[in-house]
């Protein structure tokens, strides 16, 4: 996002893209519509309870995997999927570890079915928004709600399909929390401190115990200033000193219970009201705190809670944790307070891994009303013909009326980079369309006579894009292309730009190519090898299948 931004900065400056480019994209109804849609689908996660389907999703692990997978791209076709895999996460890990299955078996497949569910419409995916926005901008008509219908349901169940045969071929070995009978294997680096005036000072770390503990690790010391790594067994402790382990989670608090008088943890420090216990929770890619030194975040105050470790991509994050900057994706262990999941709902809520069941309360008052007004905004909308911006316009009202939200809430869920980006993307692509760049960059190479060629050329470019930056970038990059290419074999719209829809969401080689594989890695114990080995053959079937379809 920051260097997307300094490129834009520096077209500016030097007369390549003018302001209007800019200002016409932060009021481009499609970018709009995206915002408003997230912050519609912020409500709607509070009215799904995911364990009323679960627990009746199958017996066996192959029929759950279907099951969940289905549902699951049904939903991402009209909702936006990362609260759709967030809310799975929890009660399908809890229900796999409950029948002795492999959490690993559904969780990246899950992801995949967001995915590929997003493109069955217009609104399953902001990708496919954003590039009808581009459209629109510059003077081509854009799609049809159900434009994305039959080549969505083409590569959705070819997508399912391959996610069913060979997930559990090629996540056979992936972590399995059940085989150890405990509920993870998760490991955290947790920071603990040396109580002063407590009964480990002037010990040894090999007198003090802290030598031989079952699943921790003593990694690291942190004194005056400094990190003493690795740590001797006759390193002597000092009052205050902080020590690192690296371990299991359920072992921190059996650590404690072991050292009450020489060891205390962060919430004592910051006083957290009542603790709960530990929880795990991921950090989603819309909150505030990415990016932020944790020192900076006032984090105890905002969520009642104390970092005691972090994890990314699989392995324990070391270091002070007040120094380190979280990404999206992150895995927290959490020691929290009583007023925790208060506040969890009043910030940009992070994603809690402890599933525990959600108990549907009798609504009171207007709140009961809500979703009969979706249904009724949703059928005025189709007959009097409402644009889509409008009638989400309107259910946003209605939820506010029904007080299932206030403006707060939603302000909150309002993410102001995401903003940026898409307005940064649209105004990017409509500059490079205007000035006839692509069309000079394309007259530099020899283009196949063949139409459909050409396609194939345009679906593999943004496809490799896609991969390994955001779905958004790989569209602003390859819109101008799109459209000069449109114009070379004399295409129509749909053709193209679906053609660039669909690549542009094939995204499932690598983690970091979509916020829910980020969301997944840690809960269900993968590694970028593991998305490799079935992200591969999944994206080769979608791709055939897709270009199939299309051309």
């Amino acid at each position: 996002m920051h260097v997307f931004g300094v490129v834009i900065l520096a077209l500016v400056t030097t007369g390549f893209m003018g302001v209007t480019h800019l200002y016409a994209s932060a009021v481009n109804p499609s970018i709009l519509t995206v915002m408003a849609l997230i912050s519609l689908t912020g409500i709607l996660k509070k009215q799904f309870y995911p364990g009323r389907f679960l627990g009746k999703a199958g017996n066996t692990p192959r029929t759950f995997l279907l099951s969940t997978t289905v549902f699951t791209a049904g939903l991402s076709a009209f909702i936006n999927n990362t609260p759709v895999v967030a809310l799975l996460i929890p009660a399908i890990k809890a229900k796999a570890e409950k029948r002795g299955w492999n959490p690993a078996l559904f969780l990246m497949p899950l992801s995949f079915a967001a995915v590929a569910g997003g493109t069955m419409t217009l609104i399953g995916t902001s990708t496919n928004l954003v590039l009808n926005g581009m459209m629109l901008e510059n003077g081509i008509a854009g799609f049809e709600f159900w434009d994305f219908l039959l080549p969505g349901l083409a590569v959705t169940t070819a997508v399912l399909l391959t996610t069913l045969l060979l997930a559990p071929v090629v996540l056979k070995n992936s972590s399995n929390p059940t085989k150890t009978g405990r509920s993870s294997i998760r490991n955290y680096t947790t920071e603990l401190s040396v109580i002063a005036q407590g009964n480990m000072v002037g010990l040894t770390v090999k007198e003090a115990g802290l030598r031989s503990l079952n699943d921790l690790y003593l990694a690291e010391v942190y004194r005056d200033g400094a990190f003493i790594s690795p740590v001797s067994p006759e390193e002597l402790l000092k009052a205050n000193d902080t020590l690192f382990f690296t371990g299991e989670l359920e072992q921190v608090n059996h650590l404690l219970d072991l050292f009450p008088k020489g060891l205390t943890s962060l919430e004592s420090k910051f006083q957290v009201d009542e603790r709960n216990g530990l929880l795990e929770v991921i950090v989603p890619n819309n909150s505030d705190l990415i990016g932020k030194a944790l020192k900076q975040t006032d984090f105890r105050s905002r969520y009642d809670a104390v970092i005691m470790g972090v994890q990314r991509e699989g392995l324990p994050l070391k270091g002070k944790i007040g120094d380190l900057s979280l990404q999206a994706g992150d895995l927290l262990l959490l020691s929290v307070g009583k007023a925790f999941s208060a506040k969890n709902e009043s910030e940009v809520t992070l994603i809690t891994l402890s599933h525990t069941s959600r108990i549907s309360k009798e609504r009171l008052g207007r709140e009961k009303y809500f979703l009969p007004s979706l249904l009724v905004i949703a059928a005025l909308g189709f007959y009097l013909q409402w644009t889509l911006l409008l009638t989400i316009v309107i259910a946003l009202l209605s939820g506010l009326v029904c007080g299932v939200t206030h403006a707060e809430k939603l302000k909150s869920e309002f993410n102001l980079e995401l903003y940026a980006l898409l307005i940064l993307s649209v105004a990017f692509g409509s500059a490079v369309v205007d000035g006839g760049h692509a069309q000079y960059f394309l007259a530099q190479f020899p283009l196949p006579q063949s139409p459909k060629l050409g396609m194939a050329l345009l679906f593999a470019l943004t496809l490799v894009l896609t991969n390994f930056m955001t779905n958004v970038s790989a569209v602003a990059i390859a819109f101008p292309i799109a459209a000069a290419m449109m114009g070379h074999y004399q295409l129509d719209a749909v053709t193209v730009f679906l053609t660039l829809a669909f690549a542009a969401s094939a995204s499932f080689l690598t983690p970091a190519s979509y916020q829910t594989h980020l969301m997944v890695m840690g809960p269900g114990g993968y590694t970028n090898r593991d998305f490799m080995k079935l992200g591969l053959p999944v994206l080769i079937v979608y791709s055939a299948v897709a270009l199939w379809v299309l051309l």
